[in-house]
């Protein structure tokens, strides 16, 4: 769970710029809910991963190959992140 918190601060605090530069246009609020949505089950999913990471062997093929997927699944959810700080976010 301390890993999950961590990640959201990161993800938030990296893309705090992303906001000043979409004053223009905003997505409508039921595609950003469905964005924010999908961002929490993202770090959610990351987190089970997680529990069963530990689970393994350090060296092991499973290990790495969910560490993989663990990464994969933050970098969609920082990117995710980003679009909506710059285009939900008030």
């Amino acid at each position: 769970m301390k890993n999950i918190i961590l990640t959201i601060i990161l993800i938030f605090s990296s893309t705090a710029i992303a906001g000043s530069n979409s004053s223009d246009y905003k997505y409508p609020k039921n595609d950003c809910d469905e964005l924010f949505i999908a961002i929490a089950e993202l770090l959610e999913e990351a987190d089970n991963h997680w529990i069963f990471l530990n689970d393994l062997p350090e060296d092991s093929t499973e290990s790495i190959k969910r560490a993989e997927k663990i990464y994969w699944i933050t970098t969609i959810a920082s990117n995710y992140t980003t679009v909506y700080e710059a285009f939900c976010d008030n």
